[in-house]
């Protein structure tokens, strides 16, 4: 959360679910639960729009699951709206119809969307095990297209290392920002672990992040 100067939180980010679809090996689903029930429950309209009160920026980015996974969500959108608030969504999981998308990206106000498609849409899959990374593309561009401002967040890893300059052109081509994401959470020997040593992470530091435009 971030603190304005007098006092007040500005921003939140929240977990408003406790499920997914993907398998990600790095995610804390993985290595923290793995076989183990994931705690938690779906945020309920009542209590997304209690937040809203005080909270002028919301960011909806699951630590352990992902926020197209609740049900509330095209309500929550609406709410964010109607009361001018900022609203972030991060997402990864394909597996909502096409015309969910278009009824969240229809009802959305102030704020942005980030896919998370680690590589080229085709390769996606083999890091967010159970993405669809094609169709991830296709809802990125159709959000773009309705005017909402998207990022592209790409994680680099061995298989996409070299395809960055292509997912350059490929956001360039939709009107999206590409994020590349320097991971640290690399095991030794990890196969997915980049070659080339500026992508192979800092174990010193959480996170390392630069946007190629």
């Amino acid at each position: 959360m971030i603190r304005e100067n007098g006092g007040r939180y500005s921003n939140i980010n929240l977990d408003i679910s406790h499920r997914c679809t993907l398998l990600c090996s790095g995610c804390m689903r993985q290595r923290t639960y793995h076989d183990k029930p994931v705690p938690g429950h779906d945020m309920t309209i009542e209590e997304f729009d209690k937040i809203t009160d005080f909270f002028p920026n919301i960011t909806c980015c699951g630590q352990r699951s992902d926020p197209v996974m609740n049900n509330n969500l095209p309500q929550f959108i609406t709410i964010a709206n109607t009361k001018g608030v900022h609203l972030q969504i991060n997402t990864a999981v394909s597996h909502r119809p096409e015309r969910w998308f278009r009824e969240c990206f229809d009802r959305f106000g102030e704020g942005r969307w980030i896919f998370c498609i680690d590589g080229l849409p085709k390769d996606s899959g083999k890091y967010r095990i159970n993405q669809n990374g094609k169709k991830m593309y296709k809802m990125m561009a159709l959000a773009s297209s309705m005017g909402i401002e998207c990022g592209w967040q790409y994680i680099v890893f061995r298989y996409n290392e070299n395809d960055i300059e292509e997912a350059t052109q490929m956001a360039k081509d939709i009107n999206v920002r590409l994020q590349i994401q320097i991971s640290n959470r690399f095991r030794d020997n990890d196969p997915l672990r980049p070659v080339n040593p500026q992508y192979n992470g800092n174990k010193n530091a959480e996170e390392q992040r630069y946007i190629a435009s």
